[in-house]
């Protein structure tokens, strides 16, 4: 009785049910009342992060779309102010540009240029405020706000422009500041902020898209680095803080409900429980209680107590049975058993296949060690101490003990613990078995396996060594087996040991593979025992590889194939060096194939060139011997001066051309390019062929559209000169030529037609290759050196155009295409008059006797006083003693050269006319003239307009 007192007075000190019930309601709900209350305001705080991010990226767009447009204003300023015209004639170019374009360029309000003191020189709406005078920032483009008289204001953009001649001008815009308004108003949306602000350095408004949003708002600043202007995005605070303020209350005033609900439900719940289980702690059953109501579950819970009390009962008896049979278990067990029954293994059962096994009176006499990988161990780190002690579990382990100094005997032991209730180790159980027996026959393996491996070993070095690989193949179990080397001439790991036959070919170059299987198949067909197959592989995704395989066959007695045996080395080497062996013949064969055709192509140019080098020279050596035997003043005198004018130029142009086609072909032309008029091109070439008579054979039709393009006026003149000049020449007398020019799209097209014979097909593909001809008849009338189409087609290619050729019998076509620029009204061309002046005493310093008469006399017969000397050193003293008007030099002379002549004249202050003569005409030639002190240059031979007209200039 006493001890049911005291149970009770124990229970009678703890808390009531009414109370615990409360204090869980209250723990319940007030964590959650806060989490919400956390949780409301967290998302206030989120809310708020997410409007200044929106704030944020609205700012950054405005401040990208306010630089890009300062950028593009800028980047627009300089390319104004890198155009030729501007740095000629910048205020009148300005102002045409500002009559026909307006504002130039969207956004801008007026242009301005003002020179490197500020002084205004152009200003396209004077009565602006801009452009102050003094000088201009020192890094520009640059970008500043001003305010102009009449209450707006303007952002002024400036750039530096370079001008021909003068220094350095500054080239700016004006932007009202009304553009930044509406460019923010069309680019941002109403809903990205309530109002958008850009502000200067000093944080003074430029503009904003509203009126400002009050006291209470949030703001973004982005900066704008062209500028130094800052653009932000500001939204009004109000309604975002009652909004905050309003989810704030809703939160307190549920979780206080929630609340207060919770612990009037807790309060009536603990009054009909705890009277009910009072009477059931007291033994008691509801009825006879007082005032108490049966509760169905409490009347349950002493039925499962009732029924708890007899399962523990029948518990107890089947858990002695269990115990019985683990005893009789572990007695008779074959696997060695020990219990220790404490954690200190001070009492240890076992079994009887334990004594037999270790003798354990010995062993915890410590008359034998235990080891583990040949390390002896301490008693406490043995599985059933370490088990016992710590309370975990050891895995199967294999250890050595040595029963004195007679036998060793090799176990594989492992251990569990015991647990108490409270789950703390109480003991351990461990297994012991024998694996003595398995321990001696593995090292047995062991040692032969490593004996194997040594020879298996050196086997792999000789396959390595030698890159040869063995395979071996059984058709009945379809398995092909590989050794090391093998694999590796495949590309795999030494590990890819077994495959089959397919997975072996499909490692093979695709190109290879059909032709390893028609191999093997013509094996199996003709029952072929050897064979040797080469084939590609790709090891490792490298470079193909070149295999050898030798494989032998074997059948059954009925023909059935039984096995494939093969060896395998890699010939990628010798391969190698057959295919460079090959590559080498092939490409002495064909460098003897281009010498020879090179060779060819030299004496068929040369052989062409001597006749067409002899059809002039004869001419002129005809017409030269007329006149040393006729009357100078004789009609065929005046023949012969034609026909040897007419042959010295065609000489020239064939010097010409063959010094045109080398600088075209190594790319060293100079093009001097500029709008030019095809129209009036083709009509002034037509214009010099009509008169000197080259289309008094043929008939020549024009169908001309205007149509201009970018290019070298010279250079386009000689393409098409050449174009019409080849039509005539392959054209009979009495045939037809038509020029067509057309604008198609943005091109210009010109086409030059002829109703000649064609061009051969076989001679199509390279009617543009250097020294290609068309077939001539034998007498060659016209001559040609086959480099005029040659020269057409890369003058053409080097100003950007294109040139096709389309031939039948009936005649060819040539077209070319070029980029056409938009129609305007065409510059008119200085005219040029021809060359006049007064007599001149003139120095010739030639060393050739002939050049150096004819030149004499063709100025002595233009009214000059003519002074000649035939080497460098005797023409510097006539043109440092005679100081003659103009000193016409050859570059070759002996003595001193023609540079030295220049150079040593102008340092004795020689100001007279200096015209160089050479046979070189590279543009390099005319610029180390000009650098030596010449004032002009002359190609040989001596074009006799020129040299009037540098004559007259002088």
């Amino acid at each position: 009785m006493q001890a049911s007192g005291g149970t009770a007075d124990k229970a009678g000190s703890g808390i009531s049910l009414r109370t615990f019930l409360v204090g869980m309601i209250l723990l319940a709900s007030v964590p959650i009342a806060l989490l919400m209350s956390y949780q409301v305001l967290a998302g206030a705080m989120e809310e708020e992060r997410r409007l200044h991010g929106r704030l944020q990226q609205a700012s950054r767009a405005a401040a990208h779309l306010v630089n890009r447009e300062l950028a593009a204003s800028a980047e627009a300023l300089k390319l104004l102010a890198r155009e030729d015209g501007l740095r000629r004639d910048a205020p009148a170019v300005l102002q045409r540009m500002v009559r026909e374009d307006g504002a130039l360029y969207p956004g801008w309000h007026s242009i301005y240029l003002v020179d490197a003191q500020g002084q205004v020189l152009f200003d396209s709406a004077p009565g602006a405020r801009g452009p102050e005078p003094g000088p201009r920032a020192a890094a520009l483009p640059s970008v500043r706000q001003v305010a102009a008289v009449d209450g707006k204001s303007y952002t002024l953009i400036e750039v530096r422009a370079a001008m021909q001649g003068t220094p350095a001008r500054v080239l700016g815009v004006r932007i009202a500041t009304d553009h930044w308004l509406r460019l923010l108003q069309i680019s941002l949306p109403p809903e990205a902020a309530d109002d958008v602000v850009l502000a200067d350095p000093g944080h003074d408004v430029i503009v904003r898209r509203s009126r400002p949003a009050g006291a209470g708002s949030y703001s973004a600043w982005s900066p704008i680095p062209l500028a130094g202007w800052s653009a932000g995005a500001v939204l009004r605070s109000e309604p975002v803080v009652a909004a905050q303020r309003r989810a704030v209350l809703a939160a307190l005033g549920t979780a206080g409900g929630c609340l207060l609900v919770g612990v009037t439900l807790a309060l009536l719940a603990a009054r009909r429980v705890t009277t009910p289980l009072r009477l059931l702690a007291e033994g008691k059953t509801a009825a006879e209680g007082e005032g108490g109501d049966g509760i169905r579950e409490i009347t349950l819970l002493r039925a499962a107590l009732l029924a708890a009390q007899e399962q523990d009962r029948e518990s107890h008896e089947r858990l002695q049975i269990k115990a019985d049979e683990f005893e009789a278990l572990f007695n008779g067990s074959p696997v060695a058993l020990a219990v220790a029954q404490d954690t200190r293994c001070e009492e240890v059962l076992h079994n009887a296949a334990m004594t037999r096994l270790l003798a354990p009176r010995d062993l915890q006499a410590g008359g034998s060690r235990v080891l583990r990988r040949g390390r002896e161990l301490p008693p406490d780190q043995q599985p059933l101490q370490h088990a016992a002690r710590s309370g975990e579990p050891v895995a199967a382990t294999e250890l050595e003990i040595r029963l004195g100094e007679q036998r060793s005997v090799f176990v594989l032991a492992q251990a569990v613990p015991l647990r108490d209730a409270a789950g703390r180790p109480r003991g351990a159980i461990s297994a012991y078995m024998d694996i003595t027996e398995r321990k001696l026959a593995e090292a047995r393996l062991l040692s032969a396996d490593q004996r194997l491996h040594e020879k298996q070993h050196l086997i792999d070095l000789a396959q390595e060594a030698g890159r040869v690989g063995f395979f071996h193949y059984q058709f009945d179990s379809d398995v092909l087996a590989w050794t090391p080397g093998q694999a590796k001439l495949f590309g795999l790991d030494d590990g890819h040991n077994d495959s089959t036959l397919g997975d072996w070919e499909r490692r093979i170059e695709p190109q290879d593979r059909a032709g390893v299987e028609a191999a093997l198949r013509d094996m199996l067909r003709r029952r072929t025992e050897k064979q040797t197959i080469e084939c590609r592989v790709l090891p490792g995704g490298t470079a193909a590889r070149w295999l050898s395989t030798r494989v032998l066959m074997t059948y059954a007695a009925d023909g059935r194939p039984l096995q494939l045996i093969g060896v395998t080395m890699d010939v990628t080497d010798q391969k190698e060096v057959e295919r460079e062996r090959a590559a080498l013949v092939e490409r002495e064969q064909a460098a003897r194939r281009e010498a020879e055709a090179a060779s060819r192509a030299k004496d068929e140019f040369l052989a062409m060139l001597g006749h067409e080098l002899r059809n002039p020279l004869s001419a002129i050596s005809s017409a030269a011997e007329v006149l040393n035997r006729s009357d100078p003043q004789a009609e065929v005198s005046g023949r012969a001066r034609t026909i040897i004018g007419r042959q010295t130029r065609h000489l020239a142009h064939m010097v010409d051309d063959l010094l045109d086609v080398s600088r075209v072909i190594s790319g060293k032309v100079l093009l001097s390019r500029s709008r030019v008029d095809l129209e009036a091109l083709v009509r002034r070439v037509s214009t010099t062929l009509e008169v000197t008579g080259a289309l008094r054979q043929h008939e020549l039709k024009l169908d001309l559209q205007p149509a201009c393009i970018d290019a070298d006026t010279t250079r386009i003149e000689q393409v098409i000169n050449n174009l019409l000049t080849n039509a005539l020449k392959y054209t009979p007398a009495g045939g037809h030529i038509a020029v067509e020019l057309r604008r198609e799209d943005t091109q210009a097209v010109l086409r030059v037609r002829d109703d000649g014979f064609g061009i051969p097909p076989e001679l199509l593909p390279r009617i543009f290759d250097l020294f290609v001809q068309g077939e001539r008849t034998l007498d060659r009338r016209g001559g040609g050196l086959g480099i005029g189409l040659t020269l057409v087609r890369r003058l053409v290619e080097l100003q950007g155009g294109r040139i096709e050729v389309a031939s039948s019998s009936a005649g060819s076509v040539f077209e070319l295409r070029f980029p056409a620029l938009d129609q305007a009204a065409a510059e008119p061309a200085p005219a040029r008059g021809a060359a006049s002046g007064h007599p001149c005493r003139v120095a010739v310093i030639e060393d050739n006797d002939d050049a150096l008469q004819a030149l004499q006399s063709l100025l002595e017969l233009d009214g000059h006083d003519v002074v000649t000397a035939v080497d460098g050193i005797a023409g510097l003293d006539a043109v440092l003693q005679q100081r003659p008007d103009v000193a016409v030099v050859d570059i070759g002379l002996p003595g001193l050269t023609g540079f030295e002549v220049a150079r040593r004249s102008r340092a004795a202050g020689y100001t007279g006319r200096m015209i160089a003569l050479s046979g070189y005409g590279l543009e390099q030639d005319i610029g180390q003239a000009l650098e030596a002190g010449f004032d002009a240059h002359l190609v040989k031979p001596v074009d006799a307009a020129e040299l009037r007209r540098l004559l007259a200039e002088a």
